[in-house]
């Protein structure tokens, strides 16, 4: 009865504050093992409604599960498929932070004592959650780690270890040199030398995130337009998708050593001396929707801001046009002109945006006839609209796989033309996806795939960063590599759901 009257008074308060008892709920995080993980967007990250608006996952967890196989896992709830209506851990277990303060709040991370099969519950209404059997939930900061591009000179090469992906060197939360110094007012700080030379771009603009206890689940990005806030739950590959939250991204002016200091409890963090950060304060429609696509500085990328702070964009597009041609068209959203902030794209539904890297999509879509569309950003409330409607492309239809493979080369492009109908794969269960070719011994291939006959448009690759052997469709990551060890023929699979992709030879029955 009294857990009755809890929910029924948590009803109250939310028709009091106008808001509805949510319809769905999705967990997400490294409780799944797919490339979908922190996709709130994704059908197969969703809790099955229970008693009283509440909602509940069975989860299958190893102690030697989690993304370092350490049974470690980290996740987070989100209520309707909303990105502002992400839930977190509250000061205490069972408790959850939603709205603007889940900014200044972090994923659930916690160990499993046994393998076994676990209870998560999550009720949207009265902001709280339960694992059962019970977990060891981790809540205290033993050590803080710095990874990104501001570690000049590391490698930028994933490696992997037939077990687990390590992440590039740059980004390996586990190298000594990104330790942060604890000091005894709970600060803790790292000195940099940083060059205006340095970079991911070598043009003195630096990109970030720290992590907690060598956990980048356990992750902090910053607030764009807000210097020196700290948003928790932002790793590398656990980014909660927010506009407003990018890594932590600033520009030095001259050539010297900085020292980067975080109060975490604060969400704060400085520099110094100071830097400059990027102000967050225009945006910018980029694809094949314009003629100079993927230049987000090109003056006519620019989009323009009304008086409701929505942003707009008018594209004079073809029904017979794009790269691909037939009024396919593709097409993604910049800040300030340039990519240092990320991409803003797509997660799975039509008209949300997701800022999530490395596994946001491109927005794909076809023009019904030739016209004037406007595109409209809502960058407030994470949303995004064409008009006259479109029709949106939302899942892979057709994989094609591309390469400087012997039986492709006649494709006109010396085997990379994915318009190409000899580039298709078959199509198998569950969005899987294979193709047999036949390979020369002792021959290095490389190769990549393409969706949706799009003109990569989609493009799916390993990418070098997030410490992840899976399929990303992010950016323009570099091809995929196979040596065939002997003559014969090869079947390639790409898993469009899990992000598995394998090369086997194919035995003759």
């Amino acid at each position: 009865m009294r857990r009755i009257a809890r929910w029924l008074a948590a009803v109250l308060l939310l028709t009091a504050a106008g808001l509805a008892l949510a319809g769905s709920a999705q967990l997400v995080g490294t409780v799944h093992d797919t490339r979908s993980a922190w996709n709130p967007f994704a059908a197969a990250n969703d809790m099955k409604a229970a008693r009283y608006g509440s909602f509940v996952r069975e989860l299958k967890l190893r102690v030697d599960g989690g993304r370092k196989r350490d049974g470690i896992y980290a996740m987070r709830f989100v209520a309707d498929r909303e990105l502002r209506q992400t839930f977190k851990r509250g000061a205490k277990a069972g408790s959850l932070v939603s709205g603007p303060q889940a900014a200044f709040a972090n994923n659930i991370v916690f160990r499993v004592p046994v393998n076994g099969s676990y209870r998560v519950r999550f009720d949207p209404a009265s902001a709280r959650y339960a694992i059962t059997p019970p977990v060891l939930e981790q809540q205290t900061i033993e050590s803080m780690q710095l990874n990104g591009f501001v570690h000049d000179g590391e490698g930028l090469v994933e490696t992997f270890d037939g077990r687990r992906t390590h992440p590039a060197e740059i980004w390996d939360e586990s190298i000594a040199a990104h330790e942060l110094q604890r000091h005894d007012d709970g600060s803790w700080s790292i000195d940099l030398p940083l060059s205006t030379r340095g970079g991911h771009q070598k043009n003195g603009v630096y990109q970030a995130l720290l992590s907690a206890n060598h956990n980048g689940d356990w992750g902090f990005s910053a607030i764009i337009n807000q210097p020196g806030r700290l948003a928790g739950g932002n790793g590398y590959t656990s980014r909660v998708g927010h506009i407003e939250e990018s890594a932590i991204v600033f520009r030095v002016t001259r050539d010297a050593s900085y020292r980067l200091t975080v109060w975490p409890d604060q969400y704060r963090f400085a520099i110094d001396p100071p830097v400059d950060f990027l102000p967050g304060a225009s945006y910018q429609v980029n694809g094949d929707v314009l003629a100079e696509p993927w230049n987000p500085a090109a003056p006519e990328h620019a989009m323009d801001k009304d008086d409701q702070g929505l942003w707009h964009k008018d594209l004079v597009l073809r029904k017979d046009g794009g790269t691909a041609g037939g009024g396919l068209y593709t097409m993604n959203f910049s800040i300030d002109g340039n990519w240092a902030l990320d991409s803003i794209g797509f997660g799975g539904e039509w008209g949300k945006t997701w800022h999530a890297a490395p596994q946001e999509w491109n927005l794909l879509f076809r023009v019904p006839a030739d016209g004037t569309y406007r595109v409209t950003l809502d960058p407030a409330r994470g949303r995004f609209a064409v008009d006259p409607p479109v029709e949106p492309i939302t899942r892979i239809e057709s994989l094609q796989i591309c390469g400087d493979f012997e039986s492709l080369s006649a494709d006109g492009q010396g085997g990379w033309n994915s318009l190409d109908e000899r580039h298709d794969m078959q199509a198998g269960d569950h969005g899987v996806f294979f193709k047999d070719l036949q390979l020369t011994g002792g021959r290095s291939y490389s190769y990549k795939f393409s969706a949706n006959r799009s003109a990569w448009g989609w493009s799916l690759a390993d990418y070098p960063y997030d410490g992840e052997h899976r399929l990303a469709p992010h950016g323009n990551a570099d091809p995929l590599r196979f040596v065939s060890p002997r003559d014969g023929l090869y079947r390639f699979t790409a898993d469009t759901q899990t992000g598995d992709y394998s090369v086997v030879p194919v035995v003759p029955r």
